[in-house]
């Protein structure tokens, strides 16, 4: 019997040891595996098992265990590699729960980035350790550790009733570009280093899955000396909890050789609503540069770390919606290589709405002050500003940077102004404000002060009224600039100032135009009319000049000086108008007016000139050098001509010598000794009157009917003076007066006298001869 026992029990051993290697090789069988899922299903979580066999010093292994979405098994949400199954084998033989715990011993861990996908990529975790029980109603994690990218995660808690949850399905699937997000969030952190212990997250959590709002969850963060490139973390800590169905961000602390940031909030998954508070002084710069962010601030150079303060709350529906009101301070930056002082201001932004009040920008020259407002379909802004313009040279280009090279300030410009509009841009904004500036210059023209009112809208800019003060004199008026017609409109513009160079300011093109009329004293100006600054043919512009102290003027090739002048003066696009002109010359009265073509590849004049009581000898001694000329002129002259090119005027006129010394005209002296060779002691007797008739012509004067009177004698003759060639082609007659007279006119043919030769050197002889 003995023997018998001994027989069978070894048969049991064998039987027993044969299965024990089966299943320690080959496994349990599919029925048994799915006992096991169908005991997670049981829990609420749905898994599959490749796998399930015995060790003898492990227990029960489940290998590649695969968890899923329990609404969709297409969605994989983790694969363990390994899982030690706790098995209460009582309650297994009896149909009851049978699964106690589960072990992980530096078990892998993978997790899909996108559970649509299982077989794309995934986020590997190795030596997870981790301790679960699983009594009934009850989930209890003991302890998990694991390291994840250098990190250290430690995890532990109790929930109860995991049967009962069932996550709350919206119908949505992941959102576009979660795979995408995921990965760059996973290069990151690969490309942090860690110079000092490993940072440590912990997570503690417990509460009923029946009721998921009650859950509480704990997790806080530490961290020492981490590195992304250049950028160096000093210090890091994260304090937050989930409780009541609200995820509270108690404190993130973040230090770095600038300064910390510290910042809290919460987040309400019901609702989707969430808030942050934020401080930071952060080398704002270095970290956005190591994590690739805000590329702008780039153009940014901050001496000392920026002071932000951020309150914000978001709602993350179907129509995101969010505002954040806060405060900047910075102190020495620069921008674009323009170094300011400081800037502080206070803003708000909800996507659609923004504003920054009480703005305070600070610079070397000067400061700005103002606020900005853009909510939809409106924007204002108001600025108060004593900034050199010119140090803000590097921020401007285009139109913008040609008009500020044409400026340069002595002293910073005062300026007010507010702008208005459905936007931000030329065509929508309507700005007013006053412009204040002490010495300036525009376009190389100096001043030394300038106040001013002005208003632009519609891609027009008014400036009136407007004052300006230079060395010689001061005016003011109106200006208006339609810079869509390319137009300058000037208003009852009044003042004294030299007209050649202000005109630099209104209008480049009029100095060459001015530029002849060299006054000799600031003028009174009234300027009004249009000026198209482009060349059109809009321009209409009159100017009334009135110099009592003169001004000179260059016309065929001499310069004429008057000592009180006025005028009024016509330009249109193509000519120069003069009227009502009155200048005293030559001791003397000239008037007239003219018109000048101002086109340059025809230039051309006329003009009507009268001259009052001038005195003669001024004017032969400046066009002939003659120096014994004496009386007074009168007459009139019509001309035309091109240019200052003599050899082109043409012209008529009629002059009158009175109480002269006619003989002291060069071409006419040598005529006094003829007299006294006719009579002797009449080439005594000063001509004093003389009148003539002439034309010109290609540089030729043509006096056919000249007279002059003297005392006891006439001439009468003519001929052509060829004043720019030096010669002459004249003839003149003497007659003797009273008894001489009578005596001597059966022989009067032998007084007439001809001179060919040398205008400046004429020689007279008789006409009856001939020449030798």
């Amino acid at each position: 019997m003995r023997r018998v026992l001994l027989a069978l029990f070894s048969l049991f051993l064998a039987v027993v040891l044969g299965a024990g290697w089966y299943v320690y090789k080959q496994g349990f069988t599919r029925k048994w595996r799915e006992q096991v899922t169908a005991e997670f299903r049981q829990r609420g979580v749905e898994v599959s098992l490749r796998r399930l066999t015995l060790d003898p010093f492990r227990g029960l292994v489940g290998s590649e265990l695969k968890i899923y979405d329990a609404r969709d098994r297409r969605r994989l949400l983790a694969v363990f590699d390994e899982v030690l199954l706790g098995v209460n084998y009582a309650n297994l033989f009896r149909g009851k729960t049978f699964l106690d715990s589960l072990d992980l011993r530096d078990a892998k861990l993978a997790l899909p980035i996108d559970p649509e996908q299982p077989q794309g990529a995934k986020i590997e975790i190795s030596r997870l350790n981790a301790r679960l029980f699983l009594p009934p109603q009850q989930v209890y994690l003991a302890h998990a550790e694991a390291e994840i990218f250098g990190v250290q995660i430690s995890a532990s808690g109790r929930l109860i009733n995991p049967q009962v949850f069932r996550p709350k399905d919206d119908g949505k699937k992941s959102p576009a570009g979660w795979a995408t997000w995921a990965t760059r969030l996973i290069e990151e952190l690969k490309g942090l280093k860690f110079e000092g212990p490993p940072p440590v997250i912990s997570c503690s959590f417990s509460g009923d899955l029946a009721e998921p709002e009650k859950v509480a969850v704990d997790v806080a963060l530490w961290g020492e000396r981490i590195r992304r490139q250049g950028y160096l973390l000093h210090s890091l800590y994260l304090g937050a909890n989930y409780r009541e169905g609200v995820v509270d961000l108690k404190q993130l602390t973040v230090t770095d050789g600038a300064g910390s940031l510290r910042a809290s909030g919460t987040y309400r998954p019901a609702t989707r609503e969430a808030d942050l508070n934020l401080r930071s002084s952060l080398d704002l710069q270095a970290l956005a540069a190591a994590f690739r962010l805000a590329p702008q601030l780039g153009e940014f150079v901050f001496y000392a770390p920026p002071a932000l303060e951020v309150a914000a709350r978001a709602s993350f529906g179907e129509q995101p919606r969010w505002e954040a009101i806060g405060h900047a301070a910075l102190k020495k930056f620069a921008y674009r290589s323009v170094i300011f002082d400081g800037l502080t201001l206070d803003y708000s932004w909800d996507g659609l709405r923004w504003s920054a009040r009480g703005v305070r920008l600070q610079h070397r020259t000067g400061e700005a002050r103002g606020d900005v407002l853009q909510v939809p379909g409106e924007f204002r802004a108001r600025l108060n500003s004593s900034i050199n313009p010119k140090a803000l040279q590097p921020l401007f280009s285009g139109a913008a940077l040609d008009t500020l090279l044409q400026f340069d300030f002595r002293d910073s410009p005062q300026l007010e102004l507010e702008a208005r509009g459905a936007e931000i841009s030329r065509e929508a904004l309507s700005v007013t404000g006053k412009l204040k500036l002490g010495g300036a210059s525009y376009r190389g023209v100096p001043a030394e002060s300038l106040t001013a009112s002005f208003r632009y809208a519609d891609r027009g800019l008014t400036i009136s009224p407007f004052r300006v003060q230079r060395t010689e004199g001061g005016g003011g008026g109106g200006l208006f600039f339609d810079f869509k017609r390319n137009e300058v409109r000037l208003d009852k513009i009044r003042g004294s100032v030299n007209p050649a160079e202000v005109a630099m300011w209104i209008e480049p093109n009029l100095v060459k135009d001015i530029a002849p009329y060299r006054f000799h004293t600031r003028p009174n100006l009234s300027i009004d009319g249009l000026v198209h600054t482009k060349g059109g043919k809009t321009t209409k512009l009159a100017i009334d000049v009135d110099a009592p102290a003169g001004m000179d003027y260059t016309f065929l090739k001499r310069d004429l000086r008057s000592s009180q002048i006025a005028a009024k003066l016509n330009f249109t696009s193509d000519r120069l108008k003069i009227s009502e002109l009155s200048a005293a010359l030559f001791g003397g009265r000239l008037r007239g007016g003219a018109e000048i073509c101002l086109v340059k590849e025809k230039p051309s004049h006329t003009a009507t000139v009268q001259v009052e009581n001038m005195d003669f000898a001024s004017l032969t001694k400046l066009y002939f050098n003659y120096d014994g000329s004496q009386g007074r002129l009168n007459g009139r002259y019509d001309f035309s001509g091109r240019g200052g090119d003599a050899r082109t005027m043409t012209g008529r006129g009629e002059l009158a010598v009175n109480d002269g010394n006619v003989f002291a005209i060069p071409f006419l002296g040598p005529l006094s000794g003829i007299l006294n060779t006719i009579v002797p002691g009449m080439g005594y007797n000063v001509a004093r009157n003389a009148t003539a008739a002439f034309t010109i012509q290609s540089g030729v004067i043509d006096a056919p009917n000249v007279e002059i009177q003297g005392q006891g004698f006439s001439m009468l003759g003519g001929g052509k003076l060829f004043f720019l060639d030096d010669k002459m082609d004249f003839d003149m007659r003497i007659n003797a007066q009273g008894l001489p007279g009578v005596l001597l006119f059966p022989v009067s043919k032998l007084f007439e006298y001809t001179a060919d030769d040398k205008l400046s050197k004429p020689t007279w002889r008789p006409k009856m001869l001939p020449k030798l």
